[in-house]
């Protein structure tokens, strides 16, 4: 009985240091920045709105889409700073086209870098991260592409119609 109080509370405690590491604040060159795994939540309501703003300016290109195409990627990693004029532009609008039907389900997970473009969650050196936002696609744990900074086309739902004709 002792055993099991012993390792029922060992997962709790754990599950309480699990969660001190997400949507962590710190304080970067002055000025207080999200680091490490975040919530879209977090994202929307930091700073000044800038999300808000950019994202409700933002008017999704949805003639881009081909909504009949099946296969599609299964999880999404976007690197990114609260702190980076690029991420408070492309991050909404990403989070935009995401909230389209067709995108539901599939995971997206934010992981905000300090003004160093480091973070202690994960090895960006891994990821070969050096620009921000990366927004990272993968399909059953390969990465399929990258978007890097801003869409290498005229639109990020390019950039992902691209991706998707490409699976097909």
């Amino acid at each position: 009985m002792a055993k099991r109080l012993i390792i029922a509370l060992a997962i709790v405690l754990g599950s309480f240091n699990a969660f001190s590491q997400l949507n962590r604040t710190i304080n970067d060159e002055g000025k207080d920045i999200l680091y490490g795994f975040c919530t879209r939540d977090a994202i929307e309501n930091n700073g000044d709105g800038w999300f808000k703003s950019e994202y409700e300016a933002y008017t999704v290109k949805t003639e881009k889409f081909n909504f009949d195409l099946p296969e599609k990627f299964d999880s999404v990693y976007v690197f990114m700073g609260t702190w980076c004029n690029n991420s408070k532009r492309e991050v909404p609008r990403f989070c935009k086209i995401f909230d389209l039907d067709y995108f539901k389900g599939i995971p997206v997970t934010f992981i905000c870098v300090n003004s160093k473009g480091t973070v202690d969650v994960v090895d960006v050196d891994e990821y070969y991260v050096q620009f921000f936002p990366t927004i990272i696609f993968f399909k059953k744990g390969e990465e399929l592409c990258r978007i890097l900074e801003q869409p290498r086309t005229e639109s990020l739902e390019s950039d992902i119609m691209d991706l998707m004709e490409r699976m097909q």
